[in-house]
């Protein structure tokens, strides 16, 4: 299995989704979409990663890191998705957005230090932006960052 090293640092300027105009946002970060990552969930692989929520912000900070893992050979077709929801005690939790990054882009064996354009997963009003750390790390590379 190759390991994606994700650390969600932070976003700014996310949608305010309840009355007070602020949001109590967390992440779920996946590999591919949820059919995909419900099948591979069976065979005991990691796929998936939940932050903490935030509470009252529109600029949340996070510094979680998350190790996701890939099958090899599958960097042209799979995708990091980071999905934003705001979390409420009462009813649903709301969507904020969502980021999706092809793997390809992290291929290089560089470390990503990138801000990504937060947008609709559906029809809700998406704004702001992610801020992430991403290391792929292919079978037998070595993780050599200590910043995570």
């Amino acid at each position: 299995m190759n390991n994606l090293y994700v650390k969600v640092i932070e976003a700014k300027d996310i949608h305010g989704a309840d009355l007070g105009g602020k949001s109590d946002p967390y992440c779920v970060l996946k590999i591919n979409d949820e059919d995909i990552n419900k099948k591979v969930k069976k065979r005991g692989k990691h796929w998936e990663g939940l932050t903490s929520t935030k509470t009252k912000t529109l600029n949340p900070t996070w510094n979680e890191t998350y190790i996701l893992e890939t099958m090899p050979g599958d960097e042209e077709s799979d995708f990091l998705r980071v999905q934003l929801f705001d979390h409420d005690k009462v009813s649903k939790d709301d969507s904020i957005g969502m980021c999706k990054i092809p793997l390809s882009t992290f291929v290089n064996g560089q470390p990503h230090d990138g801000w990504y354009d937060i947008k609709p997963m559906k029809k809700e009003k998406a704004k702001g932006k992610l801020h992430l750390l991403v290391h792929y790390c292919p079978v037998g590379v070595p993780f050599v960052r200590r910043d995570f």
